[in-house]
């Protein structure tokens, strides 16, 4: 398949966990421990759903509830499938079959499984580092599963507990070695207060270095941690808005600059990291003021960076444009276009399916190589996927 003469890698594509039986993936303790409720005529996608693991979560929320974070995306949700009942056909057939006609009519070649249930479970402060590990276990055997019905289109990330670093980097490997993953991904949230730069992540950086796979970071549209700048707003008149347009970019890059200017990223080479879905203009700002702040302060520090800052992005790290991200241009002529991925967002109700793929064709101001380096190539090469194009060789200078 080639969409106008390009193959295409979604680097992010979701899948839609079910509700119903969820917990039943689980062993005991953790199964009677875990409740995934929808309210009346409950459905996939939108997490308009309650969740208790032990006590920690979401309340059940009413249907079409006039206040609370929820409200927006399912009034939004619920417009979109209106407009699209592509995507309404989705929400109750969360089938491999499904997900391959939707993506034959993107011209998708390649999807990357993302979950979406399992984003909110693990961005949950107070939850025992046990039950995280048990649902990233049961999730990532799910996402095998479903990946195991075509294994040339569908690939998978394997999901870690960020709140268990130790059983994070037992599960990274199993997830590679025993079912098959080609990169491993946690919630950027910072669940229980954790940032990347605390000593507890060391073993799992170096056992993810090691399997030689990226990791991946995406945060939940929901999440339930003290440090959730998305809480500021509850409350308060005309903010949904506001929290939907700067959540997922804000801790993206906060994630980026802890993993460069904490040093992670020195330490560790050969770790990849992907920023997922939080778009790709804002990069030349960010590092450019990274590399500003570490040329002042960087003398004052107890520890050294062999390189800039903005020189790790180049070294290690990708990001993730959305199909109609036309401000991406703006990185492609800051950066080069070698670090950047692509997702259509499907099966997702905000998504630009059907056509995700055609409208980032069609973005001007962006050259037909380049589109084709975002579609294919590069991921094609840090999936190692076949047929992938041997890499750039700044991309791989230290």
């Amino acid at each position: 398949m080639a969409r106008r003469g390009v193959r295409i890698i979604d680097a992010e594509l979701h899948l839609l966990e079910p509700y119903d039986g969820w917990a039943e993936r689980l062993p005991e303790p953790w199964r009677s421990r875990t409740r995934i409720t929808a309210p009346p005529g409950g459905y996939l996608d939108t997490g308009h759903l309650g969740i208790d693991l032990d006590g920690r979560g979401f309340p059940v929320p009413e249907v079409g509830e006039a206040h609370g974070p929820g409200r927006l995306v399912y009034r939004q949700g619920h417009r979109r499938w209106k407009e699209a009942p592509e995507l309404a056909r989705l929400r109750v057939e969360a089938t491999p079959a499904a997900w391959l006609e939707g993506m034959d009519m993107d011209g998708i070649d390649v999807a990357l499984l993302t979950p979406t249930l399992n984003l909110k479970l693990l961005a949950i402060d107070g939850v025992a580092p046990e039950h995280a590990a048990a649902l990233c276990r049961a999730y990532n055997d799910y996402a095998a599963e479903f990946a195991g019905h075509d294994p040339g289109r569908f690939k998978f990330w394997g999901w870690l507990p960020r709140q268990a670093p130790e059983q994070a980097a037992e599960e990274a490997r199993r997830c590679v070695e025993e079912l098959g993953a080609v990169g491993v991904a946690m919630t950027t949230a910072g669940v229980d207060q954790t940032v990347l730069t605390d000593d507890a992540f060391e073993p799992l950086w170096a056992e993810i270095e090691g399997l030689g796979v990226p990791l991946g970071l995406h945060l939940s549209g929901l999440c339930q941690v003290a440090d959730d700048v998305g809480h500021r707003y509850q409350g308060h008149p005309r903010t949904e808005v506001v929290r939907m347009a700067v959540r997922l970019p804000f801790y993206s890059q906060t994630a980026l600059a802890e993993l460069i200017l904490g040093g992670v990223l020195d330490a560790h080479p050969g770790l990849r990291v992907v920023l997922q879905e939080a778009n790709v203009a804002w990069l030349p700002w960010l590092l450019w003021r990274m590399d500003e702040k570490w040329s002042t302060y960087g003398p004052d520090q107890d520890y050294e960076l062999t390189l800039a800052p903005s020189g790790y992005f180049a070294r290690q790290c990708f990001a993730v444009a959305d199909a109609d991200e036309s401000v991406a241009r703006l990185a492609i002529d800051h950066l080069g276009d070698d670090n950047l991925l692509w997702s259509s967002d499907f099966p997702h109700h905000d998504s630009t399916f059907p056509g995700a793929s055609d409208t980032f064709l069609d973005l001007p101001g962006i050259s037909a190589e380049s589109k084709r380096k975002i579609l294919w190539d590069n991921g094609a090469r840090l999936f190692a996927l076949a047929d992938a194009p041997a890499a750039p060789a700044d991309v791989n200078s230290t």
